[in-house]
């Protein structure tokens, strides 16, 4: 291909492939921000219907647990609450249950307590006006009262002794709702077809003909009237509509209201009776004959009751099997929504005389937790319960789902973040695993972006085609001399080192001329020390890639090792009833071998032990492996003096060369501290009263090597006492002049660090001296602390 035509497809390419790359970057930024901000609002919708839930949930408790603490009506068989105050009570959450069940509790015998009353002949003097000389006036004497009568003023007809009653259910009636004034399909199609030409005829004014634009106002006009009557007419019916459905909710709270009044009224009239004499609250019995005349008989006028007041739901006792079974699906339903049954016991002064359930509107609790779906919103919600049924706001949503194909992902448990052109999120409530979502389809604006950069793109490439006209003529002046060099090249190519090729020019062609003839006498000269110089260069980069490939493996051989280190300690400190514990471990640079573990017995014996094996790497990791083995095995029931002579004695067995390794055993059983150390720092305590260290342990050598005499060393603990152990790599911790940290100066640090509120504090401060001595760079060993501190028992 001549030169010619190449740079002209060099400057096309470099045209089109810039244009093609912005293109394409620019429709999937707008993509992923268009997708991201619909995964933002669908969260939100999601985290919003769980907030309904919880809401819902919570004030259907409260409202039950209300009607149970309701006093029962005067005369209740069954002890049932009234109805008027248990709609009270519900107040809003009524309309999210379809009835309330009482189940009355079996009634037990009682002994029965009856008042009594006698007229006793007194022998003193002074006889009343109306007795014959020498005989007192019967004086009632009341023996017993009458345990039965209550604040509620008692059950007039009780149940029969040891019967079942049966059950109350009292639907709960929902206020009527008013009419939503919503626009046909036809007046919405007017209304857009309006704009769409008022759109048209502001943008085209300039360019329309007179008679274009006085027809399309005219058309607007013809449009805008029969859009105007079409409205008044769906006004005029819906505000028909609204004025009946309006003056049944003023009725119904209207009822409510006067139901108010009433249950006041009937509470007022309680109270009165109450503060009423005894005489008046309870008139005496009929008196049995006695001697002499009969005493006048006080007349005490009763003060009226209240008229009952209307209840606005009927109240069920006999409830056929159908309605029995309906109530238990109902119960079931509750219980996949919210993941609890909405039951309370009822009590009247303290004592369980029934149960209270709920019967919950699925229907109406789904609708509120769910949402209205908006006339300009286009997204579906829904909601799955543990049975894997499906919740949707209307049956149109729930085919959609189906057509779409998300309803069989969401009962599968498939992935939905690959649903073509729709953004779907879930979120679960952790009481009752019910899983809302929000499904969005977001196909229509993905489309309209995919025009829109099809479009960009077409008219970059009309513009290239366009530049490409003028690029020609100049790749022709630019051209005219590359045949020349051209031949020249050819017969260099050909070994005719002497070729020399006349320079007409000073332009790059012309400067390319001069460099020909300048290779052709070089050419010779240089042509073998080049080659020896790509030799040497390979061989170099031969070697360098050689060294860095080493040197990565061995990167690679250190972090593991590093990582198999690590993971030899536990993921967390034990939680324990007497003691806290803390801990802390930075490595070196270089792999080390600081160990530390913990085991609790099911008897509260806490054990802890730390180790550091003797040097780093591999062997460090295989040392620490085995005595993590060793002590995986270790029960509170062997003493920690005879562990280490039993792990000294297997490590000796593997043979495992000159490695060694340092542990201290300590075992916490109550306030007691039983210690037996091979080769470790001995066990610092820091006694609370007094402030004083204790060091506690017996020298002793490191398992594998020759020794195995360890002994226990066991003192007691009190609240508040603090016990640190550690490895040499803290006291021998270097600073940047390489001089030691010094073991008098580590006790000073822990006694300094004990005056910490807990465990962790005291780690965090011997850490801090850590980082203090040794400065930002890698410490030259690893260094570990464990510190235990007794809490008050």
């Amino acid at each position: 291909m001549k030169i010619r035509a190449q740079l002209v497809l060099a400057c096309f390419l470099l045209s089109v492939l810039p244009l093609s790359v912005i293109v394409v970057y620019s429709y999937q930024s707008s993509t992923s921000a268009l997708k991201a901000a619909y995964w933002r609002e669908a969260n939100a919708r999601t985290r919003q219907m769980d907030r309904r839930l919880s809401t819902i949930r919570g004030d259907l408790q409260q409202r039950l647990a209300e009607v149970s603490a309701l006093p029962t009506r005067n005369g209740s068989a069954d002890h049932t609450p009234d109805v008027g105050n248990i709609l009270l009570t519900m107040g809003d959450t009524a309309s999210l249950v379809d009835s309330l069940e009482i189940q009355p509790m079996r009634v037990t015998a009682l002994p029965e307590v009856r008042t009594i009353i006698r007229h006793v002949i007194h022998p003193t003097p002074g006889a009343s006006r109306n007795a014959p000389p020498g005989v007192e006036e019967p004086s009632p004497v009341v023996e017993a009262a009458d345990a039965s009568d209550d604040a509620d003023g008692g059950d007039s007809n009780p149940a029969p002794v040891g019967a079942t009653p049966s059950p109350v259910v009292i639907p709960m009636p929902p206020a009527p709702k008013l009419p939503k004034f919503t626009m046909s399909v036809e007046q919405r199609a007017l209304i857009n077809l309006i704009a769409s030409l008022s759109t048209t005829l502001g943008q085209n004014w300039q360019t329309m003909s007179p008679e274009d634009r006085t027809n399309t106002e005219k058309r607007i006009q013809e449009l805008q009237k029969e859009l105007n009557t079409s409205l008044k007419v769906t006004q005029t019916e819906w505000s028909s509509h609204f004025d009946v459905a309006q003056k049944e909710r003023t009725a119904f709270f209207d009822a409510r209201q006067q139901q108010r009044e009433m249950v006041i009224a009937a509470r007022e009239h309680t109270r009165a009776t109450e503060h009423r004499p005894e005489t008046q609250r309870h008139p005496p019995a009929t008196p049995p004959p006695s001697v002499g005349p009969a005493p006048a008989a006080a007349v005490v006028a009763a003060a009226p009751a209240p008229p009952a007041p209307p209840e606005i739901a009927p109240v069920k006792r006999a409830q056929t099997d159908a309605e029995k079974k309906q109530l238990i699906a109902g119960e079931r339903q509750a219980t996949l929504l919210f993941g609890q049954k909405f039951n309370v016991p009822l009590r009247k002064q303290g004592a369980i005389i029934g149960h209270l359930s709920a019967q919950v509107s699925t229907q109406e609790v789904v609708r509120r937790v769910l949402g209205v779906r908006g006339d300009d919103s286009d997204e579906v919600t829904f909601a799955v319960d543990r049975e894997n049924n499906l919740y949707t706001r209307n049956p149109d949503d729930r085919k959609l789902l189906d057509r779409v194909g998300i309803s069989s992902r969401v009962l599968q448990n498939r992935p939905l973040n690959d649903v073509k052109d729709w953004i779907v999120v879930m979120s679960r409530d952790p009481q009752s695993g019910l899983r809302v979502g929000v499904a969005r389809p977001v196909g229509d604006n993905l489309e309209e972006l995919r025009n829109t950069a099809a479009r960009n793109f077409g008219y970059g490439i009309a513009l290239i085609f366009v530049a490409m006209i003028g690029i020609v003529p100049i790749a022709n002046h630019m051209t005219r001399d590359v045949n020349l060099v051209t031949r020249g090249a050819e017969r260099i190519a050909q070994g005719d080192l002497m070729t020399r090729l006349p320079v007409k020019s000073n332009n790059e062609i012309g400067q390319l001329a001069a460099a020909f003839n300048r290779m052709a006498q070089d050419l010779s000269l240089q042509q073998q020390t080049i080659v020896e110089q790509e030799r040497t260069r390979k061989e170099q980069e031969i070697q360098q890639r050689l060294l860095a490939l080493e040197y990565e493996r061995k990167s690679i051989d250190l972090e593991d090792a590093r990582r198999f280190q690590l993971s030899m300690l536990p993921k967390s400190v034990p939680e324990h009833a007497l003691f806290e514990v803390a801990v802390f471990t930075l490595t070196a640079a270089e792999v080390g071998g600081d160990y530390y573990d913990f085991h609790v017995a099911t008897d509260g014996v806490m054990s802890v032990t730390i180790g550091d094996a003797t040097g780093h790497g591999a062997k460090a990791g295989t040392m620490v492996t085995v005595i993590k083995a060793l002590f995986a095995g270790y029960t509170p029931a062997v003493q920690p003096a005879q562990f280490l002579r039993d792990a000294a004695e297997k490590v000796k067995r593997m043979d495992l060369g000159r490695m060694a390794m340092a542990l201290l055993l300590a075992r916490f059983e109550r306030q007691r501290l039983t210690v037996a150390s091979a080769g470790m720092l001995p066990a610092y305590v820091h006694r609370k009263d007094g402030g004083r260290i204790e060091e506690v342990a017996r020298g002793a050598t490191p398992l594998g090597t020759l020794g195995a005499d360890y002994h226990d060393v066991a003192i007691d603990l009190r609240a508040g006492d603090t016990v640190l152990f550690m490895t040499d790599g803290f006291p021998e911790l270097q600073n940047e002049a390489g001089q030691q940290l010094g073991y008098s100066v580590a006790v000073a640090e822990f006694r300094s660090a004990a005056a910490g509120a807990t465990a962790g504090e005291v780690i965090a401060s011997l850490a801090g001296a850590a980082r203090r001595w040794n400065g930002e760079r890698p410490p030259n060993d690893d260094v570990t602390f464990v510190v235990v501190r007794a809490k008050s028992a």
